[in-house]
């Protein structure tokens, strides 16, 4: 997710929050803080506020542990793992490749629920015996009265405990590219010996539940009460936004294989641009807006002082600058430096450069060879190509969302 803000590193992975999180951070604090004012009336705002806080970043923090689940399973199989981002609706590792066979997929996909079932296991029992020691071995006429008399921490194991559970269990829907769908396409794929047409089945299968929340959540948004789920029209609004969540993600994944069978077998050096513009270190920045970015399609130049390759500057880079220091800056100022670069060879898949390029935050790559630069590589350029080759087989191809293939 390229609008993501990195907040740490743990175990060489690196841990992002996307901007969507902070929305559902600030409901969950609210949807909280109201269900334990029920809980316990006596309890002041502040106190509930707080309690509703800690809460949040405890459930939060219980799916950070889920997808290192799945991280450290991959990296188990040799598969290395980019990230871990919290977005609106969970949270999702960024593994770099497919697994290796099946049964890597089938273990990595379900080791995440398990971790979420036993967290939220383990969070009951401490809770039981926290309880047990606070309230003295009361007995209590009901489960009401009994959550009435815990104490904050009680109370935040109780709530959390549940809803690991439940978030573990729900993973399972057989929905790809939900966990319970990626072990639905291990099994596809053992029976089909193929990941391509797995995915495609899954993906489609996928759609179907993400259509089957959303009306769902459309009928308890009307009032119906739907078994399991239940009704209001703030759950319903919720289970459909998963629906059109879950069903958007399948279609990029189903994009995703169309656009691995278009690229299968071509590499970078098919499509890089081996020649173009390129700017003096020294060039002032006005310079390079005038006589490069107006004049040229590409939206990154080589950088080079006298006769080395020392980086990169695109229009992201100048963007950042105020037209009025235009004539103040040059172009060594402002472009990512070659250390920082990220760098593809003309040897490697087209398909995986195209997934590289989406989840690292640019648009093109710096190509490459015994130190040398020998082209540029495009997102645009994979995009085109794939938009013609479209136009001259069987129809269209939507531009596919390499974070999701």
């Amino acid at each position: 997710m390229r609008n993501a803000i990195r907040i740490g590193r743990l175990f060489g992975i690196d841990f992002k929050i996307d901007s969507s999180w902070v929305i559902i951070a600030a409901l969950v604090i609210w949807s909280l803080s109201s269900l334990f004012a029920a809980w316990h009336p006596e309890w002041a705002l502040p106190t509930r506020l707080v309690v509703a806080t800690l809460a949040m970043l405890a459930f939060f923090g219980s799916v950070v542990l889920h997808e290192l689940a799945h991280s450290m399973m991959s990296r188990f199989y040799g598969i290395p793992v980019r990230d871990i981002t919290l977005h609106m609706f969970g949270g999702v590792s960024s593994i770099e490749r497919e697994p290796p066979t099946p049964g890597a997929e089938f273990i990595i996909a379900i080791v995440g629920p398990i971790a979420s079932v036993l967290l939220g296991i383990g969070m009951l029992v401490v809770a039981a015996i926290f309880t047990d020691f606070t309230l003295e071995g009361e007995p209590f006429a009901s489960a009401a009265e009994a959550i009435s008399r815990m104490g904050p921490l009680s109370t935040l194991l109780v709530w959390l405990g549940p809803v690991n559970i439940m978030v573990g269990l729900f993973n399972m829907v057989p929905g790809f590219p939900l966990d319970g769908g990626r072990v639905l396409r291990s099994i596809l794929w053992r029976i089909t010996k193929s990941l391509p047409r797995a995915t495609e089945l899954a993906a489609w299968i996928g759609q179907l539940v993400g259509w089957a929340f959303l009306v769902t959540g459309i009928f308890m948004a009307l009032g119906y009460r739907v078994p399991f789920f239940g009704t209001g029209f703030g759950s319903g609004l919720w289970l459909g936004l998963i629906g059109l969540f879950l069903r958007n993600a399948a279609v990029q994944h189903r994009i995703g294989v169309a656009a691995q069978s278009a690229l299968g077998g071509l590499h970078v050096a098919d499509v890089m641009r081996a020649s173009g513009p390129w700017v003096n270190a020294n060039m002032p920045l006005r310079a390079v807006v005038d006589d490069y970015f107006t004049r040229h399609d590409e939206t990154a130049c080589p950088v080079f002082d006298d006769t080395s390759f020392v980086g990169l500057i695109s229009l992201g880079n100048i963007r950042k600058v105020p037209m009025a220091e235009w004539d103040r800056s040059i172009a060594a100022d402002r472009m990512t430096p070659l250390a920082e670069l990220k760098i593809a060879t003309r040897d490697d898949d087209l398909f995986e450069t195209l997934r590289q390029i989406g989840t690292s935050g640019v648009h093109e790559l710096a190509v490459m060879s015994e130190g040398r630069l020998v082209g540029i590589i495009f997102e645009k350029d994979i995009f085109r190509w794939l938009e013609l080759r479209s136009h001259s087989s069987s129809g269209p191809v939507h531009h596919p969302d390499p974070r999701h293939a």
